[in-house]
């Protein structure tokens, strides 16, 4: 950048009368600031999808069972973080539902992909009768090198599944953010990934790396919602999962 000031500066002093020259290059920047932000980092928190949620808020209210799995990978089983999100949210929504019988189970399993949730999925989902799942992948499959294609086959077959096995609300989670611009930028082609395969399959979707987005934005550090392995969510990213979470159930 010092580089292009220089020469526009050196331009600008051969082309402009002495006393017509200023300094352009403060207002240069500025306005790519301006840009940047409003076009690629300013996030605003989404709307619930009441319409969706109806049902479940309606059971939450009358105080009928309600059983959720979350199934994923280590964040999901909340490695690194004092508490996972799952158990958050059960916490969040009995105090706004104080008769609510929620059960929010959690499927996490280190290390794990869309492909090993997908053969895992009868025995830690379907055989658990859940109202609502779900579903947190695409880290792994990121850092292991699968393929993107293969990311959203194993992805739509996971969906398709459970949609057969009965399962009435799904949520698909995107990848949250972390500290490192090309792997954000990978992140981000497997997050259309996911809402592509949720918009396919009428599933609900909530944007983690737009809520970690969002939480920077009002004053966290990516070094406070990140564990110090920059992967995994410390405790106050957990909270933001969950506050994300509990937010479609919260008109």
């Amino acid at each position: 950048m010092a580089r292009i000031g220089s020469t526009f500066n050196v331009w600008w002093s051969e082309t402009m009368p002495v006393e017509k020259k200023f300094n352009p290059i403060p207002l240069v920047l500025a306005a790519l600031a301006i840009f940047i932000y409003f076009f690629f980092w300013r996030v605003g928190e989404p709307a619930p999808d009441l319409a969706r949620s109806a049902p479940i808020r309606a059971a939450l209210e009358s105080g009928d069972p309600q059983t959720w799995v979350a199934i994923g990978d280590s964040i999901t089983a909340g490695t690194n973080s004092p508490f996972r999100y799952t158990d958050r949210v059960e916490e969040i929504l009995r105090s706004r539902y104080p008769r609510a019988r929620l059960e929010f189970q959690n499927a996490g399993v280190p290390g794990d992909t869309a492909s090993g949730g997908l053969n895992r999925l009868e025995r830690d989902v379907l055989s658990r009768n859940p109202d609502v799942v779900f579903v947190e992948f695409g880290w792994n499959d990121f850092k292991n090198g699968v393929k993107p294609e293969d990311f959203e086959s194993d992805l739509s077959q996971l969906v398709g599944q459970l949609k057969a096995g009965g399962i009435p609300v799904i949520y698909l989670l995107t990848t949250t953010q972390v500290d490192v611009a090309l792997a954000n930028w990978k992140i981000k082609k497997r997050n259309a990934i996911i809402r592509d395969i949720a918009e396919e399959n009428d599933c609900g979707l909530i944007d983690l790396y737009g809520y970690f987005a969002l939480a920077t934005q009002k004053g966290s550090s990516l070094d406070d919602l990140m564990s110090n392995d920059n992967i995994h969510p410390s405790g106050a990213g957990q909270e933001v999962i969950a506050q994300a979470i509990a937010h479609e159930f919260i008109p």
